[in-house]
């Protein structure tokens, strides 16, 4: 967690509405690989170093953005899970088993330094949802694929770790961000990419051909 200004991180903490521990945002020092991350230390592009998440209720679009002490070299050993808590997050037995029990979710999503992403349990982001610039990776998920479990949208938390996927278990993990903590979501206009907005209207059409048969 980041300590530079603990006292504003404390007055964040504090107006979190459903979500203890949470706050909007992250910086995240640069560095600061956990101890049991089996992978090499050089490899920066794991290491989180900001992550915010915007959502536009009028498009019912999160976009997820996190940027890494150094340049995304397209490693397809090299990936990004974001832990979402929709209402109904849990800690990860594994995870807490290494001190890590303060880091809630019930979803994740994934996203790729090869341009894919996965939301878990919903399906695969369209072509052009994830983007990679230098060290930064974004990508915009439908509010669809992440259906409440009791939270409001905007009070959904997050937190993002890096993976190296040449390693097993715990040891794939290289940081978490916020260490051992979630952030909130923050109120933003997101733009929909041409293949998100055609994928919308395409289901948007076959609700339309189902009702229509079904009167």
């Amino acid at each position: 967690m980041n300590t530079h200004h603990p006292h504003l991180l404390v007055l964040a903490i504090l107006a979190a509405p459903l979500a203890a521990g949470a706050y909007t945002g992250i910086n995240d020092p640069v560095g600061d690989f956990l101890p049991t991350f089996a992978g090499e230390t050089s490899d920066i592009d794991l290491d989180v170093t900001s992550a915010t998440v915007l959502y536009d209720s009028s498009a019912d679009l999160f976009k997820l953005t996190a940027t890494m002490a150094g340049a995304l070299p397209g490693d397809a050993d090299h990936f990004y899970v974001w832990g979402v808590n929709r209402g109904a997050g849990t800690v990860n037995p594994d995870f807490a088993s290494h001190g890590i029990d303060g880091v809630r979710f019930d979803r994740v999503v994934i996203l790729r330094q090869d341009g894919s992403g996965t939301v878990a349990g919903a399906g695969d982001l369209p072509t052009g949802a994830v983007k990679i610039s230098g060290s930064t990776i974004s990508a915009v998920v439908p509010g669809s694929f992440l259906a409440s479990t009791g939270f409001n949208k905007i009070d959904y938390t997050w937190n993002v770790w890096p993976r190296d996927g040449e390693y097993v278990g715990f040891a794939q993990i290289s940081d978490f961000a916020p260490d051992n903590a979630s952030f909130t979501t923050t109120v933003g206009v997101v733009p929909e990419p041409a293949s998100l907005a055609m994928m919308l209207l395409g289901l948007v059409s076959i609700g339309a051909v189902v009702r229509r048969r079904g009167a």
